[in-house]
């Protein structure tokens, strides 16, 4: 396949439009649309197709438009990690979901970057599909998800420690500090997360387990803190993991229902390319952090 002709497909796939690739490109619309072309014949199948003044992506074209960005993406870590043999500069990129940016990861990056002053680290904040995107389109190094299911056939997960998570009411609520069947829950509401969260997956897992009824959802929330915030207003019942609670239970702005035959723990994975042969310096350093810490 002509490298060059797939990056004017992918150019006109990210921006749906021929008009707007070829300006962007700086070669005509006849140039692009012939390229497209000469690629359909090539694979043998259909790319894109019109939509009003634009395209529209076939499911072939979908696939072909994926791949492409991460072969992209692959060539400009090439030229990036040339660009730090070359200026003896390391460069990190961690893609995390919450948990692990706000309660587990910040000593550990603080304790590297005093160990390797010379390291750049970026971090980048997300949810499992967000990470896992990331890896696969090589615009991170390594990710950080706490989930049940262990997702991408091309992504390696390695646990690295259990996360308990817990269900928080306001103290007023009438479930505060009880202990209840998991069939209680079910009549209340809930604060959901967004579709794509490990919480809400897990949420649902719970119920789906003890062949319950799925709560009431009374609000849906992007984010674990909003979430907790609406919980201590008053409102709803929350699944949050226990690190991001502890404070306000202590401080009395939450209460916990202790739930029956229900403990719930997640894992925190460390997610790697399976591609990748070595072990990247920063997982050496944090496995090394946790192991210290349990000593």
């Amino acid at each position: 396949m002509n490298l060059h002709t797939l990056r004017i497909f992918t150019n006109v796939a990210k921006l749906g439009s021929i008009t707007e690739a070829a300006n962007l490109l700086h070669i005509s619309q006849p140039a692009v649309t012939a390229q497209i072309r000469k690629l359909e014949r090539e694979i043998g199948v259909k790319l894109i197709t019109s939509k009003g003044r634009g395209i529209q992506l076939t499911s072939e074209g979908e696939f072909l438009y994926e791949q492409g960005l991460r072969l992209f993406h692959l060539e400009e870590q090439i030229d990036e990690k040339f660009k730090t043999f070359l200026e003896k500069k390391e460069k990190v990129q961690i893609a995390s979901n919450y948990i692990a940016m706000n309660y587990i990861l910040p000593p550990i990056i603080a304790g590297y970057k005093l160990k390797n002053p010379d390291v750049d680290v970026y971090v980048s904040l997300g949810n499992v599909v967000s990470v896992e995107r990331r890896l696969l389109n090589y615009e991170s190094d390594l990710g950080f998800v706490v989930q049940s299911n262990i997702g991408h056939e091309d992504l390696h997960f390695e646990k690295i420690l259990d996360v308990p998570f817990w269900f928080v009411v306001h103290p007023s609520h009438p479930l505060a500090n009880k202990e209840v069947t998991i069939f209680d829950l079910s009549e209340h509401d809930f604060i959901y997360r967004e579709r794509g969260s490990s919480t809400r997956d897990l949420l649902e897992a719970i119920f789906y387990t003890h062949n319950c009824a799925l709560p009431k959802l009374g609000l849906q929330m992007q984010g674990l803190p909003e979430s907790i915030k609406v919980v201590e207003a008053g409102f709803g019942m929350l699944l949050a993991p226990a690190c991001s609670v502890t404070e306000a239970l202590a401080q009395g702005k939450l209460a916990r229902v202790f739930v029956e035959k229900a403990e719930v723990n997640q894992s925190l994975f460390i997610c790697t390319r399976k591609m990748d042969e070595s072990e990247h310096p920063f997982i050496h350093y944090l496995k090394n952090h946790l192991i210290e810490s349990e000593t």
